[in-house]
């Protein structure tokens, strides 16, 4: 099972209670939303795109979603607010997600 952990600096997810994958608010480059190729259909997920090359991908189904939203609303002053963006997202294909923050 996967769980989103986040709070005002950082964000994780944790798989089988170990930590997969991690970054910091501060080194977020790029923010997209959509789907993605070979997950199930209306999954959305958001990418975070880190300043050293890595991609954090979170599901919209996975635990802490939501807290990871809020952080990253409150982390990246210039990210829109999710009712904003949610319906355009949900409409994307996986070649075109939305972007949300580029830096």
């Amino acid at each position: 099972m996967e769980i989103l952990v986040a709070t005002s600096h950082d964000f994780a997810l944790l798989r089988d209670g170990r930590p997969v994958a991690s970054g910091a608010w501060d080194d977020v480059r790029r923010a997209s939303a959509g789907p993605r190729a070979g997950l199930p259909p209306g999954t959305l997920c958001l990418v975070l795109e880190l300043r050293d090359g890595t991609t954090f991908v979170a599901r919209d189904d996975a635990p802490g979603w939501d807290d990871l939203l809020d952080a990253a609303e409150s982390a990246l002053p210039d990210l829109p607010p999710r009712r904003r963006w949610w319906a355009q997202a949900q409409a994307a294909d996986a070649d075109h997600p939305v972007v949300l923050l580029a830096r």
